[in-house]
This record gives C-alpha cells, sequence and structure tokens, in this order.
C-alpha cells in the first residue's frame, strides 16, 4: 500500500496478474491519494487458498484483507480484465462501499455468449488445455525454463510490456508452482464467477458512482477484431449501468492498457477520485 488520503484505491488485477502489473500506476495515484494493490490467494505473494476461485470467494476474501487491514470505505475500485469482473460483484453486493470505480479492458459475463461462436470454442479449448497443462507443467519445472527463455508466445508477449527492471521478477512470479495451480482453478471457475456477476445482476442495480471504462483498441493475443469490437460494444453498456459512466476506447492500447497507457489509467482515477472528493465535500 502506498500513498495517503481518502477515498483509498483498490485495484484487482487479470487472471494470473499480481501487484507488479501495477507498478507504472502505483506510485502516480499514491501521489494523490492512498493505493493498495494486492495479490490475490496463490498469486505472486499470497499463500493458496484451496476455496474455489470463483468471483463470490474472491470478493469475500478482499473484504476479509480490508478489514484486517483496518482500511474503512467507501473504496475507488480499480479492475482489469477478470479482476474487474470482481470488481462489479463487490459493486453490486455492497454498494454502499464502494465510491466510484475504474474497469481496464475488462471480462464481461456474455462475453461467451455474445461474441463468435469460433472464437468462443477455441478459447474455450485453450482454457481447458491450460487448466490441464500449466500445474503439471509448473510442478516439473517446465513452466519456470518455458517462461524464462520467453518460450510461451503469449507470456513472452506480455512480459514485453513490463519495463525491462521489473521483467525478471515478473517472470519469477509466473514460474511459481502455486500460480500454475491457482491459474488454473481460476480459469476453471471462470464460467461460474460468470454466472455469479449475471445473477446478481439481475435482482440489484449497479450503485450511481463515477464509472470509467476503458477499452482496448487493438487485437492483442487470441482476440480478432471482429471479437474486439463486440467486447467494445459490450463495455459500452457496463458504462451505462451508471448513470455518471463514461466508455473509452484507448485505441493506442492492447489487454494490458496499465503497462501499455499506464497515463491514461492514472488520469481516469484521479479524475473519479476528485470526483468523489467533491461530491463529499458538497453534503
Amino acid at each position: 500500500m502506498m500513498g495517503e488520503g481518502h477515498p483509498t484505491v483498490i485495484v484487482d488485477s487479470g487472471t494470473g496478474g499480481t501487484h507488479l502489473d501495477w507498478q507504472l500506476v502505483q506510485p502516480e495515484v499514491a501521489k494523490f491519494t492512498r493505493i493498495l494493490t494486492y495479490d490475490r490467494a496463490g498469486y505472486g505473494w499470497s499463500d493458496i487458498n484451496s476455496e474455489p476461485r470463483t468471483a463470490e470467494q474472491v470478493v469475500s476474501e478482499l473484504r476479509q484483507l480490508l478489514k484486517k487491514a483496518e482500511i474503512e470505505p467507501p473504496y475507488v475500485l480499480v479492475g482489469m480484465s477478470l479482476g474487474g469482473l470482481f470488481s462489479r460483484l463487490f459493486a453490486y453486493c455492497y454498494p454502499e462501499e464502494v465510491a466510484a470505480m475504474v474497469l481496464v479492458d475488462v471480462a464481461h459475463e456474455r462475453m461467451y455468449e455474445e461474441t463468435p461462436v469460433e472464437w468462443v470454442e477455441l478459447n474455450q479449448r485453450l482454457e481447458k488445455l491450460l487448466t490441464y497443462l500449466v500445474p503439471i507443467m509448473g510442478k516439473i519445472g517446465l513452466l519456470r525454463l518455458l517462461i524464462t527463455f520467453d518460450s510461451l508466445p503469449m507470456a513472452a508477449g506480455l512480459f514485453q510490456k513490463f519495463p525491462s527492471s521489473l521483467r525478471s521478477l515478473a517472470k519469477a512470479l509466473y514460474s511459481q508452482t502455486q500460480f500454475g495451480k491457482t491459474f488454473a482453478q481460476e480459469s476453471a471457475a471462470v464460467s461460474v464467477s460468470m454466472s455469479q456477476v449475471e445473477q446478481v445482476r439481475k435482482v440489484k442495480p449497479f450503485p450511481d458512482i463515477p464509472l470509467v471504462v476503458l477499452s482496448s483498441g487493438k487485437p492483442d493475443f487470441d482476440i480478432t477484431q471482429d471479437v474486439l469490437q463486440k467486447l467494445q460494444e459490450l463495455h459500452a453498456d457496463l458504462a451505462k449501468e451508471s448513470p455518471q459512466g463514461t466508455h473509452i476506447i484507448v485505441h493506442e492500447s492492447g489487454h494490458a492498457i496499465q503497462l501499455e497507457k499506464p497515463e491514461l489509467v492514472i488520469d481516469k482515477i484521479h479524475q473519479v477520485v476528485e470526483k468523489v472528493r467533491c461530491d463529499s465535500a458538497s453534503y
């Protein structure tokens, strides 16, 4: 945790992500408020947890962490990719604890329903394959070897987005045996997590809070142009959930906007923090 002031910014990373993903963002945000980046159970420096890695479980663990650390609400939640799905569930379930939100190329509970069938089938086959292989590769040391020598194209592409000073540490964290196991568990639970958000969304309104939804503007990893466009449309719908919502397509960035365009993410966090402070001062 860095910085001082309120509201506190709480950051949740994408699948497999750690606090390192936010090292270009956290120090700058800390100049104007307090910010917490953390590693979900089983990632980075956090101990593994045997509970299913569903959205409900992650939100429960985060609230326990915040209470134990005596970090008082309301919070500004910043969620990236799958972490954004978790952030939204937090807001649906505990709206009084959330003052604002910034979503960074967030996963959407209907993304497999709205995107082309061919991509969905390919993505789900890849997900099942990785869910099976990654823990085994981690256990026998193959994952560490492949990551060290940039022999996994998707991982190598991600590491190139990190500052050179952080790449070795990022590779080390991704090579941990517990990473492989947790990655598999979290990936296997994605459909359950999406269903949990979908069910809550049907019965609970999203809070009327400042909301910024950032979408990548460049195809990245296995994302094609038509899939990207559909995801952007889903993100636009998310922004409409709050009367104070805004949707921005970041045309110069792929999926990891916090690494490719950190200054934009910093600016949008600053924007919603100032809006929260202004609204609080008016009461």
